[in-house]
């Protein structure tokens, strides 16, 4: 045997270098990954968290995404207008205090009455949401 190796084991040697430093770099590029469990029941926000960690530490959303999303603001922008509005009239029996704002009041609530809640606020419903806010 002596000092000399066969061929086999060099070959060998050199396979175990190549994974042993491909490991290396492995544990080097995995440090630096977090990973995070979250837990909670259903709608509890798991999902906004994600998405804030998205925009605040990723790239943000796509052009697509960003679209997609508007609706969804906008749906929720009227929809919680209009269940204010409603609350305040069927629930909590609290009037506007100024009488103009029934027209604005009536802008906002034929929104949702018209099935437009997703669509794009026009310059009246921002501004009747606005003055009522």
């Amino acid at each position: 045997m002596g000092s000399c190796q066969s061929q086999e084991n060099q070959e060998l040697a050199a396979r175990n270098k190549a994974i042993e430093k491909q490991i290396n770099q492995d544990k080097r590029a995995g440090s630096s990954i977090v990973k995070l469990l979250l837990l909670g029941a259903g709608e509890c926000g798991k999902s906004t968290v994600l998405k804030q960690m998205q925009i605040l530490h990723s790239n943000g959303f796509t052009e697509e995404e960003i679209n997609e999303k508007k609706s969804i603001v906008y749906n929720n922008v009227v929809t919680s207008m209009c269940t204010i509005l409603k609350a305040m009239d069927n629930v909590l029996h609290i009037p506007l205090e100024d009488g103009e704002k029934e027209k604005e009041k009536a802008v906002v609530l034929r929104v949702q009455e018209n099935g437009e809640e997703s669509e794009p606020l026009t310059e009246e419903v921002s501004k009747a949401i606005q003055s009522l806010w």
